[in-house]
């Protein structure tokens, strides 16, 4: 990342739709990113988010708190072990070499993994000052990321001393004036110029809107899970990670499975049919943890795994036939080959024929 006031919002802050809960599964009711942005740039409509860049400081607090990564600030890092430095350091006061971000708080987990999977050693220098930083708005903006990184390696069995956060306390009176929102600047209009912004016609609608037509968008892509899975496991050596590191879901029993795999915002919990049976696909690694699959009965979400992750796997599989009256798909039981709508059709058929060929009785007998 570079200095804040040289990053041009416009182009690098933006939205993927795919990936937003709000946008495409508003039953979420994800508000993170508005939450936490502490300019208020982010506002959250029905099946719409709208950006607004003219107040966005560029902190990436937004971006860290997206839980599936739909929002991206389109900045580099330095392919270096340098230590990370807030913006509102000067000059002087950085340590040599250091890598200046907007906030601290702006790294991600993820982040710092891929930091730890290049270099072996991710370190932040704190100056003691973001409680009363606009931008921080706490002790240690960046201590949930620092936290989540930790557990990663010592579930790894790496030193988690790899991330270490260096106290420099330095007094607020150096510090450099925080970034500040880029608001539109304000005129005044004249009548003339006035009728003549009331009779335009309407501009090309705001980029910087992003909404959807769909009445329902299905599942949401996971960027950010999927980089941190492939950073747990360039940082591991291998393609087999261990379970603890993501949730893991019970199942006891066989529940609806289009239901459950309706449920599931994401990709983990997946519904798979072939010719003959249907099965329902669990991937840990793109799990966030919301617990929606557990409305569906015989479904428990835990918080770690146990043993090996080697990708998806199948929790029930389900014989399915093909109903030759109907043509509907439904898992038959033993020696049936209709489904049940189709037999009680059958037998209520049946009943009628019957009732029609009995001899009729003379009425008052």
């Amino acid at each position: 990342m570079e200095e804040s006031a040289e990053i041009d919002l416009q182009d690098k802050l933006s939205l993927d739709a795919a990936a937003c809960l709000t946008i495409r599964r508003p039953d979420a009711a994800c508000t993170a990113c508005a939450d936490i942005c502490p300019a208020q740039a982010i506002r959250i409509d029905a099946r719409a988010i709208e950006l607004d860049h003219d107040r966005c400081t560029g902190c990436a607090r937004c971006v860290v708190a997206c839980p599936t990564g739909a929002l991206m600030l389109s900045v580099s890092l330095a392919k270096t072990a340098a230590p990370f430095e807030c913006s509102r350091v000067a000059q002087s006061d950085r340590k040599s070499g250091a890598q200046v971000v907007p906030c601290l708080g702006g790294l991600s987990a993820t982040q710092l993994l891929e930091r730890m999977s290049r270099h072996g050693q991710v370190t932040l220098v704190d100056r003691g000052w973001c409680a009363g930083c606009p931008s921080g708005g706490c002790a240690q903006p960046w201590g949930d990321a620092v936290q989540s990184v930790q557990a990663d390696l010592a579930d790894l069995g790496h030193d988690a001393a790899g991330v270490q956060v260096i106290p420099a306390p330095t007094h607020s009176a150096r510090a450099r004036p925080a970034p500040q929102p880029r608001r539109p600047r304000q005129q005044a209009y004249s009548r003339r110029q006035l009728f003549r912004r009331l009779t335009t016609p309407a501009p090309a609608p705001d980029l910087s809107r992003v909404t959807t037509n769909q009445p329902f968008s299905g599942k949401v892509g996971t960027p950010a899970l999927e980089r941190r899975r492939d950073a747990l496991c360039a940082l591991h050596g291998a393609d087999t990670l261990p379970a603890a590191i993501f949730p893991a879901l019970d199942c006891t029993g066989i529940p609806d499975m289009r239901f459950a795999a309706s449920l599931c915002p994401t990709h983990a919990l997946t519904l798979t049919e072939t010719a003959d049976a249907d099965s329902l696909t669990f991937d840990a690694a793109l799990c966030i943890g919301c617990g929606d699959c557990e409305k569906a009965d015989g479904l428990h979400l835990l918080t770690q795994g146990a043993g090996q992750y080697d990708g998806p796997v199948t929790l029930v599989r389900q014989i399915m036939a093909d109903c030759p009256g109907c043509l509907r798909r439904f898992a038959p039981r033993a020696a049936q080959s209709k489904c049940d709508a189709c037999h009680k059709d059958n037998d209520l058929a049946a009943s009628a024929f019957g009732l029609m060929r009995r001899s009729q009785v003379p009425y008052g007998a």
